[in-house]
């Protein structure tokens, strides 16, 4: 179904007003349209599907700025846009960060001694064990942040949480990792493993 800002312009003015039915009905206006648009940038259906659902969380959450927007249409496609892009962007560095990593580790293994691979396998594998014990909530920010590549905003908004929060659980996830690598005495390669952390 093709969408003409004017022609909807009731329907955009019950969806400011907060009405459920013409949300709904806006919802199913508009999906096809992102989906096959935010696809076209991820390559990936399963991710359209979700960025598709974060699209109109933030209408909900904006919605009263559609009694006031001359091109609502091109206003709810820019979300939808913008979020495929950034996703992309995040995707591709942290694509990058792990091509790196695993780069500076291998690195490492080749200019070590024997027993000095075998103290770095162990310190990963302590790192490992370290992130396992952590509180659920700390566990799930920690890997989030760094294995997922996510921003402190974008987990906060996920686990609807403060930003502050969000920060928080973070520093005392790396205190307690960093806590452990420093008990088992691995003060040297703590050092070389910050980055990591």
């Amino acid at each position: 179904m093709s969408v003409n800002p004017s022609y909807h312009h009731d329907l955009y003015q019950q969806v400011a007003a907060g009405n459920e039915s013409a949300f709904r009905e806006l919802f199913e206006l508009y999906v096809p349209r992102l989906q096959a648009m935010i696809t076209r940038i991820t390559h990936s259906a399963t991710v359209a599907d979700d960025l598709v659902q974060e699209v109109f969380l933030k209408i909900w959450v904006a919605r009263d700025q559609l009694s006031s927007l001359q091109q609502p249409a091109a206003w709810i496609m820019k979300i939808g846009f913008h979020l495929a892009v950034n996703y992309t962007r995040r995707q591709a560095l942290w694509q990058r960060a792990v091509q790196e990593e695993r780069y500076k580790q291998e690195s490492i293994l080749n200019n070590t001694s024997g027993n000095e691979q075998v103290d770095f396998q162990q310190l990963l594998q302590l790192v490992n064990t370290a992130v396992s014990s952590l509180p659920a909530k700390q566990r799930a920010i920690y890997r989030m942040s760094r294995e997922k590549g996510m921003t402190i905003t974008e987990i906060a908004t996920e686990l609807d949480l403060a930003v502050s929060t969000v920060k928080n659980l973070l520093v005392m996830a790396l205190k307690a990792i960093r806590a452990v690598l420093q008990n088992a005495g691995h003060l040297g390669w703590l050092i070389v493993f910050m980055h990591l952390l």
